[in-house]
């Protein structure tokens, strides 16, 4: 019994000095004592591929606040990444795939052999483990019944919202699935952005300047769509693109992005010297692929979502119809206002709906 005592207590002790790591990444005291008590628990059962609205609960954060803090502390050895597979046919969870690398394309249940589709919204879904070099769970952490109880309180957290997490991309940049294979996508909403007349903003300020302004104007975007629980997938030039799994995130980045950069214009007295915003909005299905060493996306939806921006004049948003009910319960709290076109879009065989939303001045709230 006393080896046991002291066995937990170096455990204790350990994780302790762990966990201590995660003030350079500005993780406060109340999240740092309460995630070690955490990881202190008693009952093994919920540290082994535990749910993360599990420990966002025991945490008092939000799943945002959870997965930055988990993925932190996945970079920090503390804890272990899971891709649970969960069989469409018998419901079974396959527990091998610890890395996205590991995924593809097609899985096959190794309880019923049933072939499926690698569905990154409904199938995969990650889980988190205290690591075994800081504690070493039995086997009667295994409680298949005490998970499911858990999923269904609470709900999964799909592989595709950690996908749509900024800091995972950014600490794992090099985390994707192999090439030549995919995930399913059953729904994203991807936002695009660029910059009208970025060909004169140089001319006029000077390359050294004109740059200065973009990357500030950059800086702004990565903070209005990580808030917004979603994940800049890459920069083209003078332009981003972003990735939502709730539509009504992005609208609302969409709406910040425009808000804020009426207030970023202000420090310029001329408008001429105002950066003017495009911006463009879809959702819809495609897949998840390796492009370049980093998880991009792929499909129709992407070529939509990025012809809808081209057809913004700056200043504006505009959305298809995908985005239109949320449009409509925003419109009606914020008094936003939106028209209706239709537009023929290279590569689409029937015009598209879309709608233009102005964010007017009088509308701004500090």
């Amino acid at each position: 019994m006393l080896k046991i005592f002291n066995s937990d207590k170096r455990n204790h002790k350990v994780i302790a000095e762990a966990v201590k790591s995660l003030t350079k990444h500005d993780i406060g005291d109340r999240e740092r004592s309460n995630f070690l008590s955490f990881l202190q628990n008693p009952d093994h059962r919920s540290l082994y591929h535990t749910n993360p609205r599990l420990i966002a609960e025991q945490l008092q954060l939000s799943e945002r606040e959870t997965l930055n803090l988990l993925v932190i502390a996945l970079k920090e050895g503390i804890v272990t990444l899971n891709w649970d597979i969960q069989c469409p046919c018998c419901q079974g969870i396959d527990f091998a795939a610890t890395q996205l690398g590991k995924l593809r394309t097609w899985h096959i249940c190794p309880a019923c052999h049933h072939k499926h589709e690698s569905d990154a919204d409904q199938q995969v879904r990650v889980t988190f483990s205290i690591d075994e070099r800081l504690r070493s769970l039995p086997k009667e952490a295994n409680d298949p019944e005490f998970r499911n109880q858990i999923d269904a309180k609470y709900g999964v957290v799909s592989g595709h919202r950690l996908l749509t997490l900024q800091i995972f991309r950014e600490l794992f940049p090099r985390e994707t699935i192999p090439p030549n294979e995919s995930l399913l996508i059953r729904q994203v909403t991807l936002l695009f952005t660029d910059l009208a007349g970025s060909t004169a903003l140089y001319a006029q300020r000077g390359d050294s300047q004109a740059y200065s302004l973009v990357r500030q104007h950059f800086d702004l975007l990565f903070q209005i769509v990580d808030r917004h629980n979603g994940a800049v997938i890459k920069t083209i030039g003078d332009a981003i693109m972003a990735s939502f799994t709730v539509p009504e995130d992005g609208l609302k980045a969409a709406i910040a992005m425009q808000e804020a950069m009426q207030y970023f214009n202000q420090q310029f007295a001329s408008t001429e010297q105002h950066l003017i915003l495009k911006v463009g909005i879809h959702a819809g299905a495609c897949i998840s692929v390796n492009l370049n060493d980093r998880s991009d996306y792929f499909g129709t939806t992407v070529n939509t979502a990025a012809r809808v921006e081209g057809l913004s004049q700056g200043n504006d948003i505009v959305f298809t119809e995908s985005l239109l009910s949320h449009a409509q319960a925003i419109a009606a709290t914020e008094n936003y206002q939106y028209k209706q076109s239709s537009a023929n879009l290279k590569g689409l065989s029937e015009p598209l709906i879309v709608f233009h939303m102005n964010i007017a001045k009088s509308t701004l709230t500090v």
